[in-house]
């Protein structure tokens, strides 16, 4: 299946500046860009996004290559990198300028060194009235907590994430490794991105987006806090021996299966799979409120009959039964062999520069029959896009590249060196 083309995309035309490091930036622009906008990535000169040369992810060797490592290349995927010192007076005129001829532009840092640096919502209304402007906080722009620093896990802790994920508040907590309140941030970010376009369109006036890691956190548990707030105590993870029509079996070669046997007319379908047909008809188990008042009786039976077969004969099984809901428990380096995943386009395989053939993740979405696609380029190397963009956006010559180069507004030396390879 064929992704949409990028000028078929409903991005194609907008450009997005970012100013972002480590995850939810980069992952709201990725997302856009994903969409078909151009993204720029305003880096420093010497060190760029400590993302970069990351070597440990959740305690584990996270890189790829030298100054390569697989969170960097995750969520910076076709983007545009330009060295630019903003402490310096020509460098962050230089971004001004690159702010005057784009449609959006995102940053991730304290509101405070937003406004120390001159890259605060009035500051870059001055050089772009009608910009979009997108800020990713800790824990949001109001409040107590406002101008404290945070990262994913204060998030997922402080949200009720943390202990929702771990089975509830009387359980160890760990973090999981999945960067929750980043990523949901920088998702809620490309949401409000999105609708501020639109208003920006329609009024002609500039916008303003914020989210932080507490809110997108929230956001994403958001059925176990609503519950939370109408009665007044925890959802908690039910008991497999409690619900075992809604559970997870172990099967005989060890994996896990999941079922959810959701109406009466898949219940006798479930029995049948699992030849276990009188079950069905069974006085304790003959309809819900049977089922409901024998539970732990139930659970024994299928959880003995599951694990008398491995997890993929159980899964042909079921698959006989279109009324039955399961899936075999999947880990993440099965995903991408998945025929269903690929036939989808969430994960394709390209050509990486460096790295050779690599699988990677798509937008997961479709637009007019087709994958949207997204995310099959590599992240640029610090600076390498500095003098492309200086160019054909601000239309510099080399001559005032090189000036501005040896003021220390910019460095050049990545580009050239790309050049010349």
């Amino acid at each position: 299946m064929n992704s949409a083309s990028a000028g078929d995309k409903p991005l194609s035309g907008v450009r997005v500046v970012e100013v972002s490091l480590m995850h939810a930036g980069p992952i709201a622009t990725g997302m856009l860009g994903a969409l078909g906008a151009e993204l720029i990535k305003v880096e420093g000169i010497s060190s760029g996004d400590p993302a970069r040369p990351m070597e440990k992810t959740y305690g584990q060797d996270g890189r790829l290559l030298e100054g390569r490592s697989a969170i960097f290349e995750s969520y910076n995927s076709g983007k545009k990198s330009v060295s630019i010192d903003l402490k310096n007076p020509d460098g962050i005129k230089l971004l001004y300028e690159i702010v005057k001829k784009s449609d959006v532009f995102l940053h991730n840092m304290k509101a405070e060194t937003a406004v120390k640096l001159g890259i605060d919502f009035a500051s870059l209304c001055k050089h772009n009235p009608k910009i979009v402007y997108a800020s990713v906080s800790g824990f949001g722009p109001s409040g107590p907590d406002a101008t404290r620093p945070g990262l994913d896990p204060v998030g997922v802790a402080r949200s009720g994430m943390m202990a929702a994920l771990c089975g509830g508040s009387h359980m160890k907590p760990y973090l999981p490794p999945t960067a929750v309140a980043d990523r949901m941030a920088g998702i809620m970010a490309s949401y409000g991105i999105l609708a501020a376009l639109i208003a920006r369109d329609r009024t002609g006036k500039p916008q303003k987006v914020e989210s932080s890691l507490l809110g997108g956190s929230m956001w994403l548990g958001h059925m176990n806090l609503q519950y939370a707030f109408f009665k007044g105590e925890e959802l908690l993870p039910a008991p497999s021996e409690e619900t075992p029509l809604y559970t997870a079996y172990q099967c005989s070669d060890s994996r896990w299966m999941v079922i959810w046997i959701q109406n009466e007319r898949a219940w006798p379908a479930f029995c049948s799979a699992l030849e276990l047909a009188p079950l069905a008809t069974d006085p304790r188990f003959v309809n819900p409120k049977a089922r409901n008042e024998n539970p732990l009786a139930l659970a024994e039976i299928l959880k003995k009959r599951m694990a008398e077969k491995t997890s993929l004969e159980w899964e042909k099984i079921l698959a006989q039964h279109p009324d039955l809901v399961f899936q075999p428990v999947r880990i993440p380096t099965e995903v991408s062999e998945d025929p269903q995943v690929r036939a989808n386009g969430y994960v394709v395989e390209v050509h990486h520069p460096e790295l050779g053939m690599v699988k990677r993740m798509a937008l997961p979405l479709h637009l007019n029959g087709a994958p949207i696609g997204g995310f099959d380029r590599p992240a640029p190397r610090l600076g390498e896009h500095t003098v492309e963009v200086l160019t054909d956006v601000l239309g510099l010559s080399g001559a005032q590249i090189d000036a501005l180069a040896a003021k220390g507004a910019t460095s050049t030396a990545a580009s050239k060196r790309h050049a010349a390879a």
